[in-house]
């Protein structure tokens, strides 16, 4: 079990990953994301791509629809292996790139790196400062998460910010970063025991031998596409990420006794068609764990089981949404027979197209 020990012990470590995450975002690489946004006023960036596998992808969703929302040329979120494969000619001399890999060494980034036409910027976010992309980066953001050998966790969360400061740098709008990422690290800490102590009790209302389904709108599918890539990985159990509109366009079929989801409420004008989403499911017999923060009465019922959260800024509320999953995963793997978050077919760092 000791690669359960290191999955928990790298759960506890968020809040200090959190808080280094902030820190790799040191003065001169927030001076150069700064300056970056003269080059779109000025025409020398057309094009903004968001990039990255797994995790690192899933990270990046909240911050592509906001930059996507506020800045005055595309912003496009890529997988990263399906930009390399399928549309290699929109990475040009006038593109922005921003890429997010744990490793740096992911099979799909490193042919990322060597394609024939450099982007005219590269920002990556990686855990080292020493790694093939963030050779190849103009301005590499490392994010010292350390060392993890199982199913990510303090990665994740730490890409995620980092990203999220990279993001506010661009926009023009990093008054209150520094605040607003501390307040995350601070909320993840005071919550720690708190959500361990439920993962059992959460892990009894969902069962070990039904397939989740995981759903968000906004920020909040990071939550959900991280929270069924982490089942899948780290449990061996069949789920599926949807957001609350894709569930609405058929996959609500499925529910009825038996049917179990995860649901992300989230902060924004999402959460009120969330919260008729949650209801829905225990009408037709399914269970539903919610996660939120300042839970509606409404929603407190058998059916439904309510994860709640302290609060957090919308960006970055998906920094807390995932923990409690996260300490599910050891009792969840333990009833299906398998060794807590450890990878059986796959490896850490992914080095076959």
């Amino acid at each position: 079990m000791t690669v359960a020990k290191n999955f928990l012990a790298d759960i506890h470590e968020q809040p200090a990953a959190i808080r280094r995450a902030l820190a790799g975002v040191t003065g001169e690489k927030a001076a150069q994301i700064e300056a970056l946004s003269s080059a779109v006023a000025n025409g020398r960036i057309r094009h903004i791509i968001l990039t990255g596998m797994g995790g690192s992808l899933f990270s990046a969703y909240g911050s592509w629809q906001r930059l996507a929302r506020f800045m005055p040329v595309p912003v496009s979120l890529w997988d990263t292996s399906e930009l390399i494969q399928q549309a290699p000619e929109l990475l040009r001399s006038d593109t922005l790139v921003i890429a997010i890999s744990q490793s740096g060494e992911s099979v799909e980034l490193k042919k990322l790196s060597e394609g024939p036409i450099r982007p005219f910027f590269l920002i990556s976010i990686t855990n080292g400062p020493t790694n093939s992309l963030s050779e190849w980066a103009d301005c590499a953001v490392a994010t010292d998460a350390g060392k993890e050998d199982a199913v990510s966790t303090k990665t994740y969360v730490a890409g995620l910010v980092a990203l999220y400061v990279v993001e506010r740098l661009f926009l023009g709008r990093s008054e209150h970063t520094v605040v607003d990422v501390e307040a995350v690290a601070e909320a993840a800490a005071a919550s720690l025991g708190k959500f361990e102590s439920r993962s059992h009790e959460i892990f009894e209302f969902l069962g070990h031998d039904k397939p989740l389904t995981f759903i968000g709108r906004g920020a909040s599918y990071s939550s959900a596409a991280m929270g069924a890539l982490m089942t899948a990985e780290a449990a061996k159990l069949d789920c599926t990420a949807l957001t609350g509109g894709q569930f609405r366009h058929g996959p609500l079929e499925l529910v009825r006794e038996g049917f179990r989801a995860v649901l992300f409420l989230g902060s924004g004008p999402e959460r009120e068609l969330n919260e008729l989403t949650a209801l829905d499911i225990a009408r037709f017999g399914g269970r539903c764990v919610v996660v939120c923060s300042s839970p509606p009465d409404e929603l407190r019922r058998p059916e439904i089981e309510i994860l709640e959260l302290p609060y957090a800024t919308e960006a970055l509320l998906p920094a807390l949404e995932i923990i409690p999953l996260q300490f599910m995963m050891v009792p969840l793997a333990v009833a299906r027979g398998f060794p807590p978050a450890v990878f059986l077919n796959g490896t850490k760092v992914t080095v076959i197209e």
